[in-house]
């Protein structure tokens, strides 16, 4: 471990847990190795994340994934100053082996390039964390948690207008069996699932959480009940969420379980009300 890097902790850490047993039994799924390489970066373990970064290439060129190869050779560049040997050896196997399938990596100095690569992931540890709590119990398929993982991690580096989660990626991919995931995520949380179409969104809704909150974190707030809050959130499981919720409101909060679709459109509601307030 480098003198830099900091102990992972909490949900960042369950996900790189639950990535790394995947990993013991398919050691050559590029997906896993790309969301394990994108946690440690997050996490600060730059020495980490560098070895998975390598092992995903090895699997990329084994693909032939071109794609693949030029999202490892713009990602180098961002540990040459603390590990220049080992990425100079690595851009130059890459160079020689696969001329043609990668673009060369953008100059770091570059402001483009600057704007790209400060711009933060979004956390998806607790999404990660539920993908893996739903094959684990049966609800996906082997490809089909590949494929939600690999979506996870790719909207993660985005910069999106809605959550990255698991029903956005699961709604996307036009799964079939959304009425049962929704029933079994609120079975095993005991969080209430319901629709959103009974309930009329107002001014002071609008304005109790900050907007980054639901356009970002997952969490809707759409009525009062008292002096309590009601929030639709994309995620039953994430308890972090909740205690942030209502330290940022102010108000005791209930959580109820609501479909990507119907989130969506309470916070585009949302967002007219607040800019109308």
């Amino acid at each position: 471990m480098s003198e830099t890097d900091q102990p992972i902790d909490g949900a960042l850490a369950d996900s790189i847990a639950m990535l790394e047993q995947i990993l013991e039994v398919m050691p050559q799924d590029g997906t896993a190795l790309k969301a394990l390489y994108s946690a440690y970066r997050r996490g600060g373990q730059n020495e980490q994340a560098l070895d998975y970064l390598n092992r995903f290439v090895d699997v990329a060129l084994g693909g032939n994934d071109a794609e693949a190869l030029a999202y490892a050779q713009a990602e180098l560049p961002q540990f040459k100053e603390e590990f220049p040997s080992e990425v100079a050896a690595q851009t130059a196997r890459l160079r020689t082996l696969v001329p043609t399938a990668a673009p060369a990596p953008t100059d770091v100095s570059s402001p483009d390039h600057e704007a790209e690569s400060t711009q933060p992931e979004t956390d998806i540890s607790e999404e990660l964390a539920l993908a893996w709590r739903l094959y684990e119990e049966n609800q996906l398929s082997q490809e089909e948690y590949s494929s939600v993982l690999h979506d996870l991690t790719e909207t993660s580096s985005k910069e999106l207008d809605v959550p990255v989660s698991v029903l956005h990626v699961l709604n996307d991919r036009s799964f079939t069996q959304m009425k049962r995931i929704l029933n079994y995520m609120s079975s095993r949380s005991g969080v209430p699932c319901i629709s959103l179409s009974n309930f009329e969104l107002d001014e002071q809704v609008a304005e109790v959480l900050p907007e980054r909150i639901p356009a970002h974190d997952g969490a809707l707030p759409f009525a009062f009940f008292g002096n309590d809050l009601l929030v639709g959130v994309l995620n039953p499981f994430n308890n972090a969420l909740i205690e942030k919720i209502e330290t940022a409101s102010g108000h005791r909060c209930h959580t109820y379980l609501i479909d990507s679709e119907d989130y969506d459109h309470a916070l585009v509601k949302l967002r007219v009300l607040a800019s109308a307030a």
